[in-house]
């Protein structure tokens, strides 16, 4: 009896800790064991990471299958699994899709106490499959939302057609 109280307890600890990583891990084992392809880092990125201190991002990860082309038929499937695989606590945030070139794209979001967590899995034909995973604190947030709305307020508008021609209109930064 003891015996198998030891295993039970064992048994929870090992799919609490499987369960608990999440993330760019387990989209990497999967397209590994799917595909039989193997992975690569980014030279060198650990240079970047001393920039990246107080700006609100942190624990970026890369993993690169440079070589390798999800088949256009499998895009689905895979999709499917991606998000199986990373369980309930991800939540998809956007994906995209060319048809013409069958280049995609996909966004999970996870939100922790004080910062969201973002999975960027895309596949095109010029970079092959690249996975990015990167952590950002509430500040850091709003600015990546923020900072494009307040630049382009106080950005003038800027449209020679409009302007030699003489034209007005009521709606700044918005010509025909």
């Amino acid at each position: 009896m003891n015996r198998a109280w030891y295993l039970l307890l064992l048994m929870t600890i090992a799919s609490t800790a499987a369960t608990a990583e999440t993330g760019i891990k387990t989209v990497v084992k999967l397209m590994e064991a799917r595909y039989a392809v193997r992975h690569h880092g980014v030279p060198g990125l650990w240079l970047a990471k001393p920039f990246m201190i107080g700006s609100g991002v942190g624990g970026l990860k890369i993993a690169e299958f440079s070589s390798f082309r999800v088949p256009s038929q499998d895009s689905y499937v895979l999709k499917q699994q991606v998000a199986m695989s990373l369980g309930p606590e991800w939540h998809p945030f956007v994906e995209e899709w060319s048809k013409r070139d069958g280049d995609w794209s996909l966004i999970y979001t996870k939100t922790n106490d004080a910062k969201v967590s973002i999975l960027i899995a895309t596949s095109d034909g010029e970079d092959g499959f690249t996975v990015v995973q990167m952590d950002l604190s509430g500040k850091a947030l709003r600015q990546w939302f923020d900072g494009p709305v307040e630049r382009a307020k106080h950005q003038p508008a800027k449209d020679s057609r409009h302007l030699e021609a003489g034209g007005n209109s009521s709606t700044p930064g918005f010509h025909e």
